[in-house]
């Protein structure tokens, strides 16, 4: 899949290292922290979807939406209601909130990394990728910028 790909349709975002598939923490509609999580799509309840909206700032620059809820992957939030951001770290939390918000931090690069993808927070060094990549089943956090495995993913179309 292309970059320029990625806005056509649901995908579904699967980690290179571990096959986990990057869902919510949980089956409902709150603020709540991202995992890849190893299950059969039958058993994801449709949690696993996701659309990709270009949002002007360049290429290959999207906010990822959650499907289900209309919730947006971004870094946490001081205040699910205030754009305001206090971990934007390594390690730092990614979680899905409500938006999209003027100032939120909902913009992800998308780079490619040969069949695999890159998800990168716009203007920082961090990149989406799992916190414990020894684990089947692993929390899902803001990592360093470097090619890795473990924070590379695969975007695919909804099967």
């Amino acid at each position: 899949m292309m970059v320029e790909d990625l806005i056509n349709g649901e995908k579904v975002i699967v980690s290179a290292l571990t096959g986990g598939v990057l869902i919510p923490d949980s089956f409902i509609n709150k603020r709540q922290h991202m995992q890849a999580l190893r299950a059969d799509y039958d058993e994801l309840n449709d949690f696993h979807r996701w659309r990709f909206t270009p949002t002007g700032s360049g290429d290959g620059v999207f906010a990822i939406q959650h499907v289900g809820t209309g919730r947006y992957i971004e870094p946490l939030r001081k205040a699910e209601n205030s754009a305001v951001y206090e971990n934007v770290r390594y390690q730092g939390p990614i979680l899905m909130e409500t938006g999209p918000l003027a100032e939120a931090r909902n913009e992800w690069v998308i780079r490619p990394r040969g069949d695999y993808f890159q998800i990168a927070l716009k203007d920082t060094r961090f990149v989406v990728g799992l916190t414990h990549p020894d684990h089947d089943d692993s929390w899902v956090t803001l990592m360093d910028d470097w090619t890795s495995v473990d924070r590379l993913w695969l975007i695919r179309d909804v099967p």
